[in-house]
């Protein structure tokens, strides 16, 4: 019997792209037996989970502290537990704190029963926007790196780190809307009838920032009453936003299809950092960024990341597509005064669009798909 993959992830983001490189090899190699931890996508496309994907979820510095001898506990598990499957590749995808953490005692394991592995991670650190050291640590740990963006690699190829650009799967797909027939996108709208609400997927995130952005909602209701607003909800977390949001006249959309058609429809979203701000700039959705942590993170963040480059497409392009606020400034107040100011922008709609093509074209590297650039990268380590 072949060996199996190992693969992990450890978010709703992570779950996402893990499926699509799990689609892409099981179209290549005639579906691979797959082991490690991952969601409801990762599992719809053959992995057996170990154990729930929600336990390697923590939030800022000072969550990842708190957490810290529950994740270690479960890492040295997880070690075990490879070390007894022998996998024929090990693939940890996004989730860098805890990736590095288990990849490091699973080469020391390794090393001492005389066995090895190959170790590729998907989704590189941020060096770009904070800590370029991590490049050399990376490089001590893996074998190869999948690079999402077409500038990564070469942040890491100095320190003789196996890098490939991958392209990012949701630039593949056509998530810009076609243009109104007979109608101008730059015409001035006189109503903005709907504001999408993206809090996160991460229950700490949610708990943190969904309070503030409701208070906007409030805001702006007051200014237009004629304003509605929707929130697409991670499943497993939908009790948390249904008893957040109730009473508030936000309507929850609970199905896992809703995301990209209630981003395509909408007139402007209120979004929390992370990948979400990409796929909203594939759709051509104007709105603001923000981001709460714990005061402790808060402050170490402040220290040791380029705030200017937290926000996916603005670090891409190089220039602000969306407005970042962090911490004391993502308060209800200021998200709805920049929310409204993005639906009172005439031109906001037709730079936001010229934005998802120009995005698109970074991120596809002029290929045809992405299952052609994830088997190009992985295939020394597949045949």
């Amino acid at each position: 019997m072949t060996a199996p993959i190992f693969i992990l992830a450890g978010e709703a983001s992570g779950d996402q792209l893990a499926a699509h490189l799990m689609r892409a090899v099981n179209s290549a190699y005639d579906k691979p037996n797959w082991i490690g931890v991952g969601g409801r996508l990762m599992q719809a496309e053959g992995l057996e989970s170990w154990v729930d994907m929600e336990m390697l979820s923590v939030m800022g510095f000072g969550g990842a502290l708190k957490a810290y001898r529950r994740l270690s506990s479960l890492a040295d598990d997880l070690v075990e537990q490879v070390i007894k499957a022998r996998p024929r590749l090990v693939l940890t995808v996004d989730n860098k704190g805890f990736a590095v953490r288990f990849v490091s005692r699973l080469k020391r394991r390794m090393k001492a029963v005389g066995w090895s592995v190959p170790i590729i991670h998907c989704v590189a650190p941020t060096v770009w926007a904070w800590g370029r050291w991590r490049a050399k640590k990376f490089a001590t740990v893996m074998d190869g790196l999948l690079c999402l963006f077409p500038f990564e690699p070469d942040y890491f190829k100095p320190f003789g780190l196996d890098a490939h650009f991958i392209g990012h799967p949701e630039a593949f797909g056509d998530l810009l809307p076609a243009q109104p027939a007979n109608k101008s996108i730059e015409e001035p709208k006189v109503k903005f009838n709907k504001i999408i609400l993206l809090p996160g997927s991460r229950r700490s995130e949610i708990s943190l920032i969904l309070p503030a952005m409701l208070t906007a909602t409030a805001i702006i209701k007051r200014h237009d009453p004629n304003v509605n607003f929707v929130l697409p909800a991670v499943p497993h977390l939908l009790p948390l936003i249904q008893s957040l949001v109730a009473g508030s006249g936000v309507t929850i959309l609970d199905q896992p299809d809703d995301l990209i058609p209630a981003l395509q429809t909408s007139d402007a979203m209120i979004a929390t950092s992370g990948t979400i701000t990409l796929q909203a700039a594939l759709c051509g959705t104007v709105g603001v960024t923000c981001y709460r942590t714990s005061a402790f993170s808060g402050f170490i963040g402040r220290r040791l990341v380029d705030l200017d480059k937290v926000i996916l497409p603005n670090a891409i392009l190089g220039r602000p597509l969306y407005p970042f606020y962090f911490q004391e400034a993502a308060n209800g107040k200021t998200l709805a005064a920049a929310t409204l100011d993005c639906l009172y922008d005439a031109n906001a709609k037709s730079s936001a669009r010229q934005a998802a093509i120009e995005l698109k074209s970074l991120l596809t590297g002029g290929a045809q798909s992405f299952d052609e650039l994830v088997i190009s990268a992985l295939k020394n380590w597949l045949d």
